[in-house]
């Protein structure tokens, strides 16, 4: 899948003045089914709980200390999760980082539930590089990471709460 032409290095959070035209939208299939529960009976759709993630959360991310991960620097972030209505198993996140109270819009992703997993995925390539973030919510906090493809090497941690837009440039996640 094709997201531009940038040729710096690999980082999970895209600098917004390297990548300030690029926008970059992963598309992952709409679709998940589960197994059915006798064989014989065809698969049952499950519903993604599109309600646990939605809505703005705060928090931090810190970069993993791996060989190719030297420019990473551990950062505020804010993510905004916003419904796809089309698809029933799928988010975007607007991301964002807090740099000197300021907000700067870093990247856009599309995320896909795994209820086999209970997780949100978005698989997506960087030049060279493939990787993937994965997050898991757990009432008001979620926790993530980003890792590398396909040996996921992680390279970036986050832990995030919910959050009100009053809150997103209070100091501190």
């Amino acid at each position: 899948m094709r997201l531009g032409r940038d040729r710096c290095r690999f980082s999970p959070v895209i600098p917004i003045g390297l990548l300030a035209p690029v926008v970059l939208l992963i598309a992952l299939d709409s679709g998940v089914t589960a197994p059915s529960a006798a064989p014989g009976l065809a698969p049952e759709t499950v519903p993604a709980p599109k309600a646990e993630i939605l809505g703005l959360w705060k928090g931090t991310s810190v970069c993993a200390k791996v060989k190719g991960n030297e420019f990473c620097h551990d950062e505020t972030v804010v993510y905004n999760f916003v419904d796809v209505p089309s698809q029933a198993a799928t988010v975007a996140l607007k991301a964002a980082r807090v740099v000197d109270g300021t907000l700067l819009r870093t990247y856009d992703l599309y995320f896909t539930y795994r209820p086999e997993e209970r997780r949100w995925t978005s698989e997506f390539k960087q030049a060279q590089v493939r990787a993937v973030w994965d997050y898991v919510v757990s009432g008001d906090g979620m926790a993530g990471t980003a890792s590398l493809l396909p040996d996921l090497t992680v390279v970036r941690s986050v832990t995030a709460k919910r959050t009100l837009k009053e809150h997103v440039l209070e100091s501190g996640p």
